[in-house]
């Protein structure tokens, strides 16, 4: 029965993100279309006055217009008041593919084509004379970053079910306890890592009606959260399922990982992390899960630290037929009595803890990379060292049986 009362929990926090996620999306689209349609009509007060000949033009004004056409990032296109692009298309248009292999007349049923498209989205903005005569229409659509935005909600709605599902397969079932145990940890994971984009995207809000021109800036952090919350879908999509693995560098991948950290370690730790990595150590990995149970390590790490200075030591080397990744720190230590048990899903020691961190890194390690994460050594009140081994890669060029056919993986949101 408590397994079902657990089960009815992680729901609602799944539909409570989902919702949150989803209104939160709708109010930063709202923002960037208003600031969006602002800029389309800055650039068509800009085309009325560069139009009438009867007005001065101010030299200052090139040089305004210079440094707001870079900023546009979605498609503009000018026509006349009927609707007919206008010619040369090249120069009456703004962020559309154009293949100038193209006759003329093909260029121009491709764009009366997307004005229709346009027009289904958003109403024209009309460039008028000081009579009020229209001389020409700005049609514009959507940009980019837009549509990015609006499929966050419906990604994590898609990842809520999917691990609602698997969690309920557990419970019909009658798995191990081990495995149930590991599926609590995994949702409450879930939650959390969907709840770091979500707050990220709600702050950036927030930033965005103080200080409205850091668009630009702010902007470009939401996309990284985007990448971000792509990295956290792939991650659990490979969890369940045999990964194909690439022989790569394992250097790359321990260094993005500090990276991502390093810009979220507690001030007051003043802890500092020291890489010694041998650059030629390769080794057959899916990148994306490595790059997690190297993660959790090292936030296991972090969390041991108890007062400052604190430091972290990551030492890559290449061992006869293995690569080595020692992770060493100065924390609290270890107690012998729990030695035994800090690999067990759902076990921690901390108040807060979920006890997912060691367990998914071992089982990324051993059951998916034929590897070993072991406790090497642990002193209380001096610290911990954590070794992770793997099979060392035959050869640079050599390729794994079970290849990875996706190249690379989002880079990790800083």
């Amino acid at each position: 029965m408590r397994q079902w009362h657990f089960y009815a929990l992680v729901t609602a926090i799944g539909a409570v993100t989902v919702v949150l996620s989803f209104v939160a999306t709708q109010r930063v689209v709202r923002d960037i279309l208003a600031r969006e349609r602002q800029t389309v009509q800055f650039y068509a007060e800009m085309l009325r006055i560069f139009a009438d000949p009867t007005l001065e033009t101010d030299p200052f004004l090139f040089v305004l217009l210079d440094h707001v056409v870079p900023t546009i990032s979605f498609p503009i296109v000018v026509t006349d008041p009927q609707d007919e692009p206008l010619y040369p298309y090249g120069q009456n248009t703004l962020n559309v593919e154009l293949d100038t292999a193209w006759s003329a007349e093909t260029q121009r049923r491709y764009l009366r084509r997307l004005v229709a498209e346009m027009r289904q989205e958003f109403p024209p903005i009309s460039v008028t004379d000081q009579k009020g005569v229209e001389l020409a229409r700005i049609y514009y659509s959507t940009s980019r970053l837009v549509r990015w935005v609006r499929w966050i909600p419906y990604v994590q709605a898609l990842l809520v079910i999917g691990l609602l599902v698997m969690g309920w397969i557990a419970l019909r079932f009658g798995r191990q306890a081990e495995e149930s145990r590991l599926w609590v940890a995994m949702a409450k994971e879930a939650a959390h890592q969907l709840g770091t984009p979500l707050s990220s995207v709600l702050g950036w809000l927030e930033l965005l009606r103080q200080q409205p021109e850091m668009q630009q800036d702010i902007l470009h952090e939401l996309a990284r959260d985007v990448a971000r919350l792509q990295s956290v879908v792939q991650r659990f999509s490979q969890i369940g399922a045999q990964p194909r693995l690439t022989p790569q560098p394992i250097a790359p991948i321990v260094e993005e990982v500090v990276h991502y950290l390093q810009r979220r370690l507690p001030q007051s730790k003043h802890i500092e992390i020291e890489l010694e990595l041998d650059r030629q150590a390769q080794a057959a990995v899916n990148r994306e899960l490595l790059a997690w149970a190297v993660e959790n390590v090292l936030k296991n790490a972090i969390e041991a630290i108890e007062r400052a200075p604190g430091r972290i030591q990551l030492r890559l080397s290449s061992c006869g037929d293995t690569v080595q990744l020692e992770i060493t720190d100065n924390g609290r230590g270890i107690p012998a009595r729990l030695r035994r048990r800090i690999f067990e899903p759902g076990f921690t020691t901390k108040r807060r803890g979920w006890g997912l961190g060691l367990s998914l890194a071992r089982r990324i390690v051993e059951s998916y990379h034929g590897g070993a994460l072991l406790l090497k050594e642990s002193i209380p009140g001096q610290g911990s060292t954590f070794v992770l081994e793997l099979p060392r890669a035959r050869s640079p060029h050599m390729e794994s049986p079970r290849d990875d056919r996706r190249e690379g993986f989002p880079e990790l949101s800083r």
